[in-house]
């Protein structure tokens, strides 16, 4: 194999195991997102995820996209009836839609935030610049803000709900609103679990609320409805990302510090234009990259000869479900053919990504606790084998991690009292602002003498990279063009079938190819609104035959798990019947690190033989079939879901079902 064929093939597993990873932001090479490196002030550029939900968090320093110069008020309606003055003096209400606001309603300047509770960024506008903007703005009668919803719930869970506790406060008047708008933001950690509700119904007795009516709000989820409206709103007017804001009709976007909001609005009140943000200019072709230089002294741990030819470094979550199969699949053969036969140094440094993994930086202490009793690998390897039990608790961290301790022969109160010190928690902090800097997104992300390699990745690709690495052409890889995604196809593609689940009459005149993420709220909304409609009107009369394929996306970690046990049912004959419980039970294991176990109840439940159901499951005996899948797709131009391809023709998002039957009656009338 020649060395342009040996760089073709890794350009290959770049694109391919890329999805494989955690975090808002962790995908193949498609659009680029600026996003901010604390820690420096630099400007660095990481690749984002592109479907039709609306997943990454943008911290851009000066995101500002042009439009129409509004210098005048856009008109605002209120409900008369819902406004008060607050603690502050401030006058606080809601509009005639529904929607809170603060300030004075005939202010010249309207601020519209669009905001996610448990979005990180959102919090520090809140708590860091909102403040300014009040006293200096707000409170002369000179700004109106009014708070959309626009919650990210593929990487935050618990934000719906958290909104609509908002909205249930709302209901009993609008001091209450604002009051648990600002705990909410001011208590994250305190929600952000499996039970948010409970959490909630603390937080309405603490602001002395009428405990039933609210309680009730929580439970019937009354107020989805209107967030998802608000949701369809920022997406019509362009919004992708937490926090958002308009200013007089001009977007600003990402959580910028208070002295671009005054600049922004003194620059509106003056008839002026937010500037526009310059196009990025592309890449020079063809100039090898410069490997990143990352410190080996401030790692979290090593292993091996640290004078060997070739260092990989390892930026890891601790609750990150693929950095839990990374340990369980791939590092032990990283150990036993790189590792131990000299060829190379592994370093391994902290990346918790706090915003969707609550515990990920306490378990990093933890681990880094451990290692001042010569025991940071028994504790890593201990806290991924664990990784569904501490990493659901939303209390008694410290103390499930002493027991741990205890169990593995090493001191519990010392290690109880060396957390407590939180002396590792800047150095963790330290390390994830490290990775930021680099440039990474997700985890687990690696870097071979100093290239970037994103996911969870078999140990061919290591070994592949590692080879590369030591005839020094690794480079080649990321100079050589890497193949470019495929366009949305105008016209009809033939999309192979493959080993897909099937149903419908095979000599149907219209086949539909769904690829689909069972984690994907749309595709639960097309399962749940569409797809029976289409299965009665057209796929049990003969019309259509309709093919299952998988698509997880990256900023789902649950997907890949939930495909593959769809595919294990399959051996049982029981595919279908797993997919419908997979969606309908959606909410129950999306976010569980737990999920498989889940699963495989839901085998029994099923009347499954739940023995080979689990062989399959754990034994990830469908994992590269579903990868395998998701690579096709984007080879076809898929790049969200649900995604459907009808005799061909491409369709993106859930549709409703009157424009795919009107795709279909006229599919079928062509045939004829």
């Amino acid at each position: 194999m020649n060395i342009s064929q040996k760089v073709t093939i890794f350009l290959l597993l770049l694109l391919s195991a890329a999805a494989a990873a955690c975090g808002p932001a962790t995908a193949d090479t498609t659009n680029n997102l600026t996003v901010e490196n604390e820690a420096s002030g630099n400007v660095l550029t990481a690749s984002s995820d592109q479907s039709n939900q609306l997943e990454e968090e943008n911290t851009a320093v000066s995101a500002v996209e042009a439009a129409a110069a509004q210098t005048e008020n856009p008109a605002v309606a209120i409900d008369d009836a819902a406004f008060e003055t607050d603690a502050k003096g401030i006058q606080v209400g809601m509009t005639a839609e529904g929607r809170p606001y603060r300030g004075n309603p005939d202010a010249p300047v309207v601020i519209e935030e669009y905001s996610d509770y448990q979005c990180p960024f959102c919090s520090r506008f809140v708590l860091q610049t909102m403040p300014g903007i009040e006293e200096a703005h707000i409170a002369n009668g000179n700004v109106l803000l009014i708070f959309y919803d626009f919650p990210l719930t593929n990487i935050h869970p618990q934000a719906m709900a958290a909104a609509n506790a908002a909205r249930c406060a709302g209901e009993q008047n609008a001091a209450a609103y604002w009051a648990m708008h600002d705990l909410l933001f001011n208590n994250t950690d305190a929600w952000s679990n499996n039970n948010p509700n409970e959490a909630f119904a603390q937080f309405g007795s603490d602001l002395g609320l009428e405990s039933t009516d609210f309680i009730n709000c929580l439970e019937s989820e009354k107020h989805v409805a209107a967030i998802e409206a608000d949701i369809d709103l920022a997406r019509s007017r362009g919004i992708s990302s937490t926090p958002s804001f308009f200013i007089n009709e001009q977007p600003l976007i990402g959580a910028q510090p208070l002295s671009t909001f005054i600049a922004a609005i003194e620059t509106i009140s003056n008839g002026g234009e937010l500037a526009a943000a310059q196009p990025e200019e592309p890449a020079a072709p063809g100039i090898a990259p410069t490997p990143a230089s990352i410190p080996v002294d401030t790692a979290a741990a090593t292993l091996g000869d640290r004078d060997a030819p070739i260092t990989i470094v390892e930026y890891t979550d601790y609750q990150c479900p693929y950095c839990n199969r990374h340990v369980s699949e791939t590092l032990p053969g990283i150990l036993t053919n790189l590792v131990e036969t000299g060829r190379v140094f592994y370093v391994l440094k902290d990346f918790p990504l706090t915003q969707i993994h609550p515990n990920a930086a306490a378990a990093s202490v933890a681990a880094r606790c451990a290692d001042e009793q010569n025991a940071y690998w028994e504790m890593h390897d201990a806290l991924f084998a664990e990784q569904g039990e501490w990493g659901s608790l939303g209390t008694n961290l410290t103390a499930y991690f002493a027991d741990l301790s205890d169990h593995l022969g090493l001191d519990g109160e010392a290690m109880t009292a060396c957390i407590n010190s939180g002396k590792y928690d800047d150095v963790v902090q330290t390390s994830l602002e490290e990775g930021l800097s680099l440039g990474v997104t997700g985890t687990p992300t690696f870097f071979v003498d100093g290239f970037p390699l994103v996911g969870a990745r078999p140990i061919e690709h290591f070994e592949l990279a590692v080879s590369y690495a030591e005839e020094g052409t690794l480079a080649d890889a990321y100079v050589q063009s890497a193949p470019e995604p495929t366009a949305v196809p105008s016209g009809p593609v033939d999309v192979p079938e493959g080993d897909a689940f099937v149903i419908g009459d095979p000599d149907a005149p219209v086949t539909i190819v769904e690829y689909t993420d069972f984690q994907c709220p749309y595709c639960g909304r097309h399962f749940a609104q569409t797809f029976p409609q289409i299965k009665e009107n057209f796929i049990d009369t003969g019309v259509v035959r309709y093919v299952f394929k998988d698509f997880p996306l990256s900023f789902h970690p649950q997907a890949d798990i939930a495909a593959e046990a769809a595919r294990c049912a399959g051996d049982q004959n029981a595919y279908l019947a797993m997919h419908d419980l997979l969606f309908d039970t959606q909410d129950e294991w999306s976010g569980d690190n737990s999920a498989a176990e889940l699963f495989i109840g839901y085998a029994g439940d099923l009347g499954l033989d739940s023995a080979a159901f689990s062989d399959c499951l754990q034994n990830h005996t469908y994992a590269d079939a579903v990868q395998a899948d998701l690579l096709e797709g984007s080879r076809f131009g898929v790049n969200g879901t649900p995604a459907f391809f009808l005799n061909g023709y491409f369709l993106s998002g859930a549709q409703p079902y009157d424009l795919f039957e009107e795709a279909i009656v006229s599919l079928a009338t062509e045939d004829q």
